[in-house]
């Protein structure tokens, strides 16, 4: 039966991921279309600093409530459900306001110094609503998914996409042409427009589902016990989550920096950053639609399955997940290498980001393997050994793009070494800690 849920519930989450997808990605080409490579880069400049900001309330403490939620719940332990929802909600708030209020004060640097542009200072300062919005939006998604309603959820995600696209790309086709700066600011100010009536929709299903309810007063976990499991589970994921947007932001500043070194112009060094990372990396990260909703289920029911000492039906899940993930990426990354001119110009008009793509096409089995084998180690408690495998990655990412974009010999190819490297090297850590574990778990049973 436990088997049945997380598969009908990772089948659920997969159409509606594929609407989310195909509405997100449609978004990305019309937007691109719209603003240009160049503002595309600046605008991935600006998620790189949202998400430095954003990555504390975001990366670790939603996944500990989809975890903590989940055993709670498996426990019939109702009143610590509502009590692990509302510290977590206010801890959020509290954590988003320090890190927009310190986003401001850091405003002026950040313009001058890491977009060499004055004119991007009002961009910054409308990052500040989307880190309060999608922080105290993370939680509440993060409790659904711990309950396994990821109906409530995803209608949420759907809201966003539908209303984001609507608003700002009705927006800037009845504004073209627009100014570099002005195009960056409105596709920043459409995150904003997405999450709020995303949160909305979230408010609305929760005081709907809850009219009627009402708890014990007898509460057995105070604020301290739901603290420290938080900071037990979310501590080593926002550090991983921490070590991957920093490092993924200082590769955004040095590949324009060192291409610029090997005479690139601005706005061509930037080009190039927008078509890698804002236009073939959408593709690339396709198969993400199915394994995103793997991960989402497989996380709470691992925690589940793990209270209830259901050691089979989690070997089970783990098989399934893996050989699910690798049906969807093998094929894509087939198309990918065999028809990435045509893709790119059909999508957007630019040859260069079709050979990108070709370049990028390998990529695809080993970063769904990666992002599947993240959930398994996080449903198993493993945060550290991802946290661990994920920095070793990351740094020789780093030192490669360092050292080789600005050498004349590799240029913008030092950046696909690099890439590649990290993302095979993780692989294979991945691989390694989970075949340790599935051995010792599950050897008195086979």
């Amino acid at each position: 039966m436990k088997k049945s849920s997380f598969v009908y519930g990772s089948i659920l989450m997969t159409v509606i991921n594929f609407i989310i997808a195909f509405i997100g990605f449609s978004y990305d080409v019309l937007l691109s279309n719209l603003i240009g490579a160049e503002a595309m880069g600046l605008f991935q400049m600006s998620m790189s600093v949202l998400m430095i900001f954003m990555i504390i309330t975001t990366a670790g403490v939603p996944m500990a409530v989809s975890q903590l939620v989940a055993q709670e719940n498996s426990k019939n332990h109702k009143e610590n459900v509502y009590q692990i929802l509302k510290f977590s909600i206010i801890l959020n708030f509290i954590l988003s306001i320090v890190l927009s209020f310190i986003l401001v004060c850091l405003s002026n640097p950040i313009s001058e110094k890491i977009f060499k542009n004055r004119n991007m200072l009002q961009s910054i300062y409308f990052l500040v609503p989307i880190i309060i919005i999608i922080s105290i939006n993370s939680v509440i998604r993060g409790y659904y998914y711990g309950l396994k309603k990821v109906g409530v959820a995803s209608v949420s995600e759907i809201i966003n996409n539908v209303s984001r696209f609507l608003i700002v790309l009705g927006f800037l086709h009845y504004s073209y042409p627009v100014e570099l700066e002005f195009g960056v600011l409105v596709a920043i100010c459409g995150i904003s427009i997405g999450e709020f009536f995303g949160l909305i929709w979230l408010i609305l299903a929760y005081k709907r589902e809850n009219k009627k309810s009402s708890y014990p007063c007898y509460i057995q976990l105070n604020s301290i016990d739901i603290l420290n499991q938080i900071i037990k589970i979310a501590g080593p994921l926002t550090i991983t989550g921490l070590i991957n947007v920093f490092l993924g932001f200082v590769n955004k500043i040095l590949i324009p920096n060192k291409l610029m070194d090997l005479g690139y112009s601005n706005s061509e060094a930037y080009a190039t950053l927008g078509r890698i990372t804002g236009m073939a990396m959408s593709l690339i990260f396709m198969p993400f639609v199915i394994t995103s909703a793997l991960v989402i289920n497989i996380v709470p029911s691992l925690s589940e399955q793990m209270a209830l000492k259901n050691y089979r039906n989690m070997k089970a899940d783990i098989l399934f997940a893996i050989k699910i993930t690798l049906i969807i990426s093998i094929p894509l990354s087939i198309l990918y290498r065999l028809f990435s001119e045509p893709l790119a110009v059909f999508l957007y008009n630019d040859k260069k980001v079709g050979e990108y793509l070709r370049i990028l096409s390998y990529s695809t089995v080993f970063m769904a393997l990666q992002h599947t084998f993240s959930g398994i180690l996080q449903g198993l408690n493993k945060h550290t050994a991802i946290t661990i495998n994920r920095l070793i990655g990351m740094s020789i990412q780093l030192l490669l793009v360092y050292f080789l974009v600005g050498n004349p010999k590799f240029g913008i190819n030092g950046f696909f070494i690099g890439f590649y490297l990290r993302i095979f090297v993780i692989f294979l850590l991945d691989l390694v800690t989970l075949r340790s574990i599935v051995k010792f778990r599950f050897r008195h049973i086979n």
